[in-house]
C-alpha cells in the first residue's frame, strides 16, 4: 500500500533545547517523534501555548492572525506539514471561508503556534515522517 498520501495527526510534545537550538518536539498516534529545529522566538510562542497557566497581557502575533481570520470570516481548519526538502520542513494553513478551503504556505513554527492557539490539529504527511521521525527507545 503507498503511504504518501497519509497524514498522521500529532500533537505538540513540548519544546526542548539541541545544542542551544530550539527544537519542537511533535508525536503521532504510533509515538514517532518529528523533531524540527525552529526560531527562538517561536520557540517561546509555542512553549507559552503549551503551559496552561498563560495568559499574555498583550495579544501575540498568532492572536492577531487569527482576529484578522474573525474579520475576514474565515476559520484555521488545520495546519499541515506536508514536505520535507533538503533539511527545510514546509507546511500550509488551511482555512475555510464561505464554504470554500483555502491554503496558505507558512513555516511550520508559526502553523503550529497558530493551531495551539486555535485549538486546530496539526497533521504531518507520513513522508515526512518517515524521512524526519524518530521512534522513541525502548
Amino acid at each position: 500500500m503507498d503511504d504518501s498520501g497519509r497524514y498522521w495527526q500529532v500533537e505538540v510534545r513540548g519544546v526542548e533545547h539541541d545544542g542551544g537550538k530550539p527544537v519542537v518536539i511533535l508525536r503521532d498516534e504510533t509515538d514517532r517523534l518529528l523533531p524540527i529545529v525552529i526560531g527562538h522566538c517561536e520557540a517561546v510562542a509555542i512553549a507559552q501555548r503549551l503551559d496552561d497557566d498563560f495568559d499574555p497581557p498583550r495579544p501575540f502575533t498568532q492572536d492577531l492572525a487569527l482576529a484578522l481570520f474573525k474579520r475576514l470570516a474565515a476559520t484555521l481548519t488545520q495546519v499541515r506539514i506536508d514536505d520535507l526538502w533538503e533539511g527545510v520542513y514546509y507546511s500550509k494553513l488551511t482555512l475555510e471561508q464561505a464554504g470554500r478551503l483555502v491554503e496558505v504556505d507558512c513555516r511550520p513554527s508559526d502553523g503550529i503556534a497558530l493551531a495551539l492557539a486555535a485549538g486546530a490539529p496539526i497533521l504531518v504527511a507520513e513522508k515526512v515522517m518517515a524521512e524526519g521521525g524518530q521512534t522513541p527507545e525502548s
